[in-house]
């Protein structure tokens, strides 16, 4: 079943790949006015407050990488990062968006991936979401390997709500 799930949801992220940016940013049919957007605005620069204070540095692995959103944040702390992700859609996106020649890109599986170094830091962003239950603690466990033995990670996602935006 979680196969079925994850084939699904990498076919979801490829096929709107293009409007991933348009949903974070509530552009058009994502937007949700006035007060939901300055909400959600609120809650973005909050969480990059959060990243500011947690001080990301030295070699940085993101997963999950999408379209470069938050990858454009860690570059504010570290000139190397790795990022990783599935959809070979996103990461045409993110390259020809942030076109930053310290960024290293693996398209992967993050269920089957396995780092070959270690980071300083891991950051992933809107992704334990989707990981299925059964797999969370492999997961978990490669985050893990993924980081140095003084290393840290740094994880945020949302909370499902009846204003999502699935659609």
């Amino acid at each position: 079943m979680a196969g079925k799930i994850l084939q699904e949801q990498l076919a979801y992220y490829r096929a709107r790949a293009a409007e991933y940016d348009e949903w974070f940013y509530r552009q058009g049919r994502y937007d949700r006015g006035e007060i939901a957007n300055a909400h959600w605005a609120g809650e973005i620069e909050t969480v990059k407050a959060d990243l500011k204070q947690f001080n990301p540095s030295g070699d940085i692995l993101e997963l999950a990488a999408g379209t470069g959103i938050w990858t454009e944040a860690l570059a504010m702390y570290s000139r190397q990062i790795t990022c990783v992700d599935a959809s070979a859609e996103m990461l045409t996106i993110h390259r020809a968006k942030l076109q930053n020649p310290h960024i290293q890109y693996i398209e992967a599986d993050l269920f089957n991936w396995q780092p070959t170094m270690q980071y300083d830091v891991v950051f992933f962003a809107f992704w334990l979401s989707h990981v299925p239950p059964e797999k969370l603690t492999a997961f978990l466990g490669t985050v893990r390997e993924a980081m140095k033995p003084d290393g840290r990670f740094f994880m945020l996602d949302s909370q499902r709500t009846q204003l999502g935006t699935s659609s």
